[in-house]
């Protein structure tokens, strides 16, 4: 045989092997399912032929929980008020489709997908809700769902909110590399890695010590079911964004009902709604600050965060 025949016949089978070696990578990386994490009875939905799963606790009216957008979201980031709340409502914790234990199809993820996945949730399986409550980027949905449809809910509270992502345009060439099957699913698995997720946390949480590894643990499990690359793919690209200014129906014009914000005084990852964007959104909008927590006062300082959403809800009831 020629020796060139020879050294081609030798990358292509190193190449063979490094995909085979990548493919059986991801594979080891996958985990079949996630353990409850939080109490109450987990119940699916079924939006546009997806399976959406939400856990749902407590009497009394309804309140609907939304957690951020991130690489391993899922509703265990509403842990520390969940149960709380359940004590005099119906509580409501949503996995939006792509996260948590939801289905993670290979969807058209963008901003109105979610939107409307919120809004339809409202309509079809809560109606009326007394609040909506969106964490981070979700903040963004449930202010589409409340300028779209405002008879879907009574108030709306908005935890660290923000409306964009701000990444470099290399950050979004990485979001759309990760949707790739093979290589993206490889570069997912280092983004989602223990190590990665541990520096993550500790930029969001204040106190680093909450850090533990069970809580980081539970992020890599979310991280690790079949397609989880894809959505956080669509957030990295900038595709999920919905700026609070944006202007074309149904996204535009002031939210009749009354606003709660509550954020950290610790600044976390990405850049927060300012202010003025904030008191833009509607006429009776109300902003605390919880001292001493970061990007997740909720699950940093739930006490204290209980009893803000309690007192304004009493207040403006």
């Amino acid at each position: 045989m020629r020796p060139g025949l020879t050294r081609a016949g030798a990358v292509v089978g190193s190449g063979a092997a490094l995909v085979g070696g990548l493919a059986l990578a991801n594979r080891l990386l996958l985990i079949d399912d996630l353990p409850p994490t939080l109490p109450g009875a987990p119940l699916d939905w079924t939006w546009r032929g997806w399976r959406v799963r939400y856990t749902t606790l407590g009497s009394g009216p309804p309140v609907v929980l939304v957690h951020g957008v991130h690489a391993a979201a899922s509703s265990f980031e509403m842990r520390g008020i969940f149960e709380p709340l359940s004590q005099r409502y119906t509580v409501y914790a949503v996995d939006l489709l792509g996260f948590g234990k939801s289905e993670r199809p290979s969807a058209p993820y963008s901003r109105s997908f979610y939107a409307d996945l919120l809004a339809d949730f409202l309509a079809e399986v809560v109606g009326r809700t007394e609040m909506l409550l969106g964490s981070s980027l979700s903040a963004a949905y449930a202010v589409a769902v409340a300028r779209a449809q405002p008879g879907l809910m009574d108030r709306v509270a908005l935890v660290s909110p923000t409306d964009a992502t701000s990444l470099s345009p290399a950050g979004r060439a990485f979001g759309w590399l990760l949707a790739a099957p093979l290589v993206g699913t490889a570069a997912f698995n280092v983004l989602a890695s223990h190590a990665s997720i541990q520096s993550y946390l500790r930029k969001v949480y204040a106190d680093p010590s909450l850090v533990d590894e069970p809580l980081v643990e539970q992020h890599w499990a979310t991280a690790h079911q079949p397609n989880a690359r894809l959505a956080p793919a669509a957030f990295l690209a900038g595709a999920l964004d919905l700026p609070f200014s944006h202007a074309d129906p149904p996204f535009g014009g002031p939210i009749a009902a009354p606003i709660l914000v509550v954020r950290g005084s610790v600044p976390g990852i990405g850049e927060q709604a300012s202010d003025g964007a904030l008191h833009a959104l509607g006429r009776r909008v109300t902003i605390e600050t919880v001292e001493g927590a970061g990007q997740l006062p909720h699950d940093e300082a739930p006490e204290r965060v209980l009893a803000l959403i309690e007192g304004w809800l009493a207040e403006t009831a």
